[in-house]
């Protein structure tokens, strides 16, 4: 089973998980982690570790994280050695649907870098993509 975990500074996984769960239902293999809350200026390391160790052992975990280089990516990142344990950065909403809506239990590494791929492609600037103007007149 896939095992998602959104972790971000402060509440953005909250409201992340929240949303993933209104489109996809009340789903148990969502969770989070909100780094620096409640004035904690540390990561939250032993809850993210007691919640990896609360997984079954053939559980493949994914650690999402809001942004490259930052002190949460950096210390979910020194956690890649354990086994089945998937990092992925920049994370955004279409991104975590799409892993959560998989129907596989473990999602291989190619799969895993075409829903990254097309994650990416949902990034868009509305005002070229509605009017189908390209010009950068403005």
């Amino acid at each position: 089973m896939k095992q998602i975990v959104i972790i971000s500074h402060k509440t953005l996984a909250r409201g992340m998980a929240e949303t993933v769960k209104f489109f996809a239902g009340n789903i148990e293999n969502i969770h989070y982690l909100c780094a620096y809350e409640d004035g904690k200026n540390e990561f939250p390391i032993r809850e993210l570790t007691n919640l990896i160790n609360s997984f079954n052992e053939q559980d493949q975990v994914f650690l999402l994280t809001d942004l490259l280089g930052g002190s949460v990516n950096q210390n979910c990142s020194q956690l890649i050695k354990r086994k089945n344990i998937n990092v992925i950065t920049g994370v955004n909403l279409a991104l975590v649907l799409s892993i959560t809506l998989d129907p596989s239990n473990k999602l291989k590494k190619q799969k895993i870098q075409e829903l990254i791929a097309q994650a990416k492609n949902q990034i868009v600037y509305m005002n070229d993509y509605e009017s189908g103007n390209e010009s950068d007149d403005e």
